[in-house]
This record gives structure tokens, sequence and C-alpha cells, in this order.
């Protein structure tokens, strides 16, 4: 592994970042590795990778994938070397490529907001997992995040209230647990 730092833009986490972003990040990955152990598991949107390497800790196998390449040759570059862990650059609402019932855990963590085909998303999301597959999806709460705050973040271009996500969610899945931070 190379130690290797991929540049913060304020789009992506990189692990150097300190204060709440560090936190808002880390956390889920460390909930997610209880889930994980000797699973499939497919990170959505993996972006610099530490999340993914992080999963391979524990799962048998992980397809990492970004829709950014600089940030998919960093990865490979700095946590390549992993049997068990593979990254790939790839668009989250064009998993076509990938088969059906191919993962036992898919994790999705704020890629919602950045992209406008949520539906084309989750559909395929619901493809990609087995039938007792469990998604972790996270994205911010426009009203906490945007409207309560007046913060205007650039890199989002579709934002959801709770209920929207919860209707979202409904129309892909025949269950669900909503958690909020």
């Amino acid at each position: 592994m190379s130690e290797a730092i991929l540049p913060f833009t304020g789009e992506r986490f990189t692990p150097e970042c300190v204060r709440e972003i560090a936190y808002e990040h880390w956390h889920r990955y460390a909930f997610a590795l209880s889930l994980v152990g000797g699973k499939q598991v497919l990170d959505a949107a993996c972006g610099e990778g530490f999340g993914a390497a992080l999963l391979a800790s524990k799962a048998g196998s992980v397809v990492a994938i970004d829709i950014d390449p600089a940030s998919i040759e960093h990865a490979m570059q700095r946590y390549g070397g992993q049997d068990n862990l593979s990254f790939r650059h790839d668009d989250v609402t064009q998993l076509d490529s990938l088969p059906d019932d191919s993962f036992d855990v898919i994790v999705s963590f704020e890629t919602l907001e950045h992209v406008m085909e949520h539906d084309r998303m989750l559909a395929g999301f619901s493809r990609l997992l087995k039938d007792d597959g469990i998604l972790l999806v996270s994205t911010p709460d426009k009203r906490n995040y945007s409207d309560a705050t007046g913060v205007e973040n650039p890199h989002h271009v579709r934002e959801l209230y709770f209920s929207e996500f919860s209707e979202l969610l409904d129309r892909h899945f025949d269950a669900k647990k909503i958690y909020t931070q």
C-alpha cells in the first residue's frame, strides 16, 4: 500500500480530513463492518477508497466503484494489494455490467445527492442484491443540511427531504429501517 494522498476538493472525503467531516464518514463504514463478515460487498461511489479497504478487512470480497477515474487510480495505488478488494471505474446509475444477485451487502454513502437519477441508482442496487441482501445508504436530509443552515453545496445536484428519501426506498425495497444522525 502506498501512502499517496488524494487532494481534498470538498467533493470527496479523504482520511486526512479533520473535524466533523471525519466523524460523519468513518462511522458509517464502522457500522457497516459488523454486517459484512465473509460477504460479497459492493462499495458504490467509493471515492478515495478508505472505506472499501476497511470493509475488505472483514468481507469475503469487496468491489469498489467510483465515477471519477482519478479517485479509482488513487485507490488502487493506495489500497491495492488486498486480494479480496478490487477497484473499478463505473457509474452508480449504470450498473448493467454487474450480474444480478451478486452482492450480499451494498454500501453507498453520501452518493444520492450527487446524482439526478435516484430511481435508476436504487433499481440497480435492488437488482444486484441477493434476496436476503442489505443496502446501507446515506444521504443528508435537505431540511437539516441545506434549509436550516443556508448552505448550498455546489457538488450536490439533487438533495432529498426525509419523506422523499423514505418514499424512494419504498419504491425499490420491501423493507427498510432508517437511522438518523
